[in-house]
C-alpha cells in the first residue's frame, strides 16, 4: 500500500547581494587588468620602447633593450651607462639617433651597427679620459623603418630632456620628411643635433641649431662638378648626362639635382639637355625603372662617358645589375652622392664568402665594365693625408672599433663607423667646455649648443675623420676636404687591396 509522504520545502536563503557585487567587481577587475596587462604587453616592448601596428619597436633605450641586430653592442651601451651611474660623476647624456631596425634606404643593419658601435667608441674614449667631466651616458633611439615615427620618437627624447639630462642628439641617419620634422622640432625646444651621415640640405639653419660632420648634398653634387669639368676641360668632348630619381619626399635626392644644376651653370660644365629621369617609388618597381635607365644609357648610339646619378645607392645598385644583364657591356662612369656606399646595402664582410646575390651582382659589374664613384663624407686613407703620418686618433679607433666589433680593416671603409664616432665625440668635447665655461651645474642642452657653435677652424676637434670644425653662421663642416671613393665589384678587389671595394682616389676640393 503506497504511503503519502509529505515533501518538506525549506525557504530559500535570501541573496547574498553585496557579495555577488563583489565577486563580480572582481572577476570584472581580473579582467580588466589581464586585458590592460596584455595590451600594454603587446604594445610596450620595453620602458621607453613601443610596439608599433606592424608590431616594430621603436623608441628609447639606454641599451638595456637590443634593437633587432645590436644585441652586442646594446650590451656594451648600458654596462658603461651603469658605470657611469655607479661612479656618482657629473654626467650628461646624447642621445643617438638612427633607423634601427635597418630597411631605411641605404641604412640596412650592418650599416646601423657600424654607426652606432662608432657612438659607443666615442662614449668610451670621453669616459676613459683621466679627471674629465661630464661622462658621457648614450641612449639609442630608434626611428623605425623608413625613419616612419622619427617625429614621435623626437616628442620622447624632448619630453624626457630633463630626466635624462640631455644635452644634444646625434646620428640622424636618413635625409626624408620624417628627419626633417624630427630635426625642426628639436630645434624648437632648443636640443641640438649633430648628423652624422645626412646630406639633406633642408636641414640647415642660421643660426645652427643643427650641426653635422657630412657633408651636405649641395657641396658633394659641388665637388663633383668641378671633378668632372676638369675631365671636360682635358678633353672637350666628354659628355656627361644627368639621371634623376623623381622620388616624392626624399631630400636628399632633390637635393642633388638643385646643387648639380646651379654648380653646372656656375662652373660651366656641359651638361646634356636630355635628362634620364625614373621613379624609385613607382609601382612598377624600382628594378624595371632602372632596367629602362640602363637601356638608354648602354644602348644609345653615342652613350656618355659620366652620367651623375641624382639617387640613392640601392637604385645604383640596380642600375649595375641592369648595365651587365645577359653580358652587356656599358663602359660608363657613374658619379654620385654619399649615398653610393649603399650599394653594398647588408652585404657581408670582404672576408666572407659571397652568397648568391653578391655574387651575380659582381659578374655583371664586371662584364659591363661600369665604373661608380662617388663623394664620399670620409675615409680610412683621410686621416694620414689631413693628420699626417699616424693619422692622429685613427689608429686607436681602429684597433679599438676591432675589439669590440670584430672583423677587419676594410669594414671601415665605407666611413659609417668613423661618422658615428665623431658625431658624438664632437658633442662630448662641447659638453666639456661648457664645463669649463659655465660650471658643473650648467652644462645643458643651451650651453653645449652654444659650445658647438665655437668650434671652428681656430678650434678644431680631432677626429678619426679628420679635424671637425663647423661654419659658424651654418653649422655645416668647414675646413675639411671631401673624398672621392671608387667603388668596386666583389670580383675586381684582390685580397692586396687595403680597403677592400672602397678605392680611395683622391681629396676633393
Amino acid at each position: 500500500m503506497a504511503v503519502n509522504q509529505r515533501v518538506i520545502q525549506l525557504p530559500e536563503a535570501p541573496p547574498n547581494w553585496g557579495l555577488r557585487v563583489a565577486v563580480a567587481l572582481v572577476v570584472a577587475a581580473a579582467l580588466v587588468f589581464g586585458g590592460a596587462w596584455a595590451y600594454r604587453n603587446w604594445t610596450q616592448c620595453a620602458d621607453g620602447v613601443e610596439r608599433t601596428g606592424g608590431g616594430e619597436c621603436v623608441g628609447v633605450s639606454d641599451g638595456s633593450y637590443a634593437f633587432p641586430g645590436l644585441e652586442d653592442i646594446s650590451a656594451r651601451i648600458h654596462e658603461e651607462n651603469r658605470k657611469v651611474d655607479a661612479s656618482g660623476e657629473r654626467s650628461v647624456t646624447v642621445a643617438y639617433m638612427e633607423p634601427m631596425s635597418g630597411g631605411s634606404e641605404d641604412r640596412g643593419r650592418e650599416t646601423t651597427r657600424q654607426a652606432v658601435t662608432g657612438a659607443h667608441l666615442a662614449q668610451l674614449a670621453l669616459n676613459s679620459d683621466r679627471d674629465t667631466l661630464p661622462r658621457i651616458q648614450l641612449l639609442l633611439v630608434n626611428t623605425g623603418r623608413g625613419d616612419a615615427h622619427a617625429e614621435r620618437v623626437a616628442a620622447k627624447l624632448i619630453e624626457r630632456r630633463a630626466e635624462d639630462r640631455l644635452v644634444a642628439v646625434a646620428g640622424i641617419g636618413q635625409s626624408n620628411a620624417h628627419t626633417k620634422k624630427a630635426v625642426e622640432n628639436l630645434r624648437a625646444a632648443r636640443i641640438p643635433t649633430v648628423g652624422a651621415t645626412v646630406a639633406a640640405d633642408a636641414l640647415a639653419s642660421t643660426p645652427p641649431e643643427f650641426f653635422r660632420v657630412s657633408f651636405p648634398a649641395k657641396a658633394q653634387a659641388a665637388a663633383a662638378v668641378r671633378y668632372l669639368k676638369r675631365l671636360q676641360d682635358k678633353n672637350p668632348g666628354y659628355r656627361v648626362q644627368e639621371v634623376r630619381d623623381w622620388k616624392k619626399g626624399d631630400e636628399y635626392n632633390s637635393a642633388l639635382d638643385a646643387g648639380f644644376d646651379a654648380a653646372a651653370r656656375k662652373a660651366g660644365l656641359k651638361v646634356d639637355d636630355e635628362v634620364i629621369p625614373f621613379w624609385s617609388g613607382g609601382d612598377g618597381g624600382a628594378g624595371n625603372a632602372l632596367l629602362g635607365v640602363a637601356n638608354k644609357i648602354c644602348d644609345a648610339a653615342d652613350p656618355p662617358d659620366a652620367v651623375f646619378f641624382e639617387g640613392r645607392g640601392r637604385e645604383i645598385r640596380r642600375l649595375i645589375e641592369a648595365a651587365g644583364s645577359g653580358g652587356r657591356r656599358c663602359p660608363v662612369t657613374v658619379l654620385s652622392g654619399s649615398s653610393t656606399a649603399g650599394v653594398y646595402f647588408d652585404s657581408a664582410s670582404d672576408d666572407e664568402p659571397p652568397g648568391p646575390e653578391l655574387k651575380e651582382l659582381g659578374r655583371r659589374w664586371q662584364d659591363s665594365g661600369l665604373r661608380v664613384y662617388y663623394t664620399a663624407y670620409t675615409h680610412p686613407e683621410v686621416p694620414t693625408r689631413l693628420y699626417g703620418k699616424g693619422g692622429g686618433p685613427y689608429a686607436a679607433f681602429e684597433e679599438s672599433y676591432l675589439r669590440v666589433h670584430g672583423g677587419t680593416p676594410k669594414d671601415l671603409g665605407d666611413g659609417q663607423a668613423m661618422l658615428g664616432r665623431d658625431a658624438v665625440y664632437t658633442v662630448g668635447a662641447a659638453a666639456r667646455q661648457a664645463l669649463q665655461t659655465y660650471g658643473r651645474d650648467r652644462v645643458t642642452a643651451e650651453t653645449v649648443r652654444n659650445e658647438l657653435g665655437q668650434i671652428n677652424r681656430g678650434n678644431p676637434v680631432r677626429g678619426v675623420s679628420g679635424p671637425i670644425a663647423f661654419d659658424q653662421a651654418t653649422g655645416e663642416p668647414a675646413g675639411r676636404p671631401m673624398v672621392l671613393v671608387e667603388l668596386r665589384a666583389r670580383g675586381s678587389v684582390r685580397p692586396a687591396d687595403e680597403w677592400g671595394r672602397y678605392r680611395f682616389v683622391k681629396l676633393l676640393e
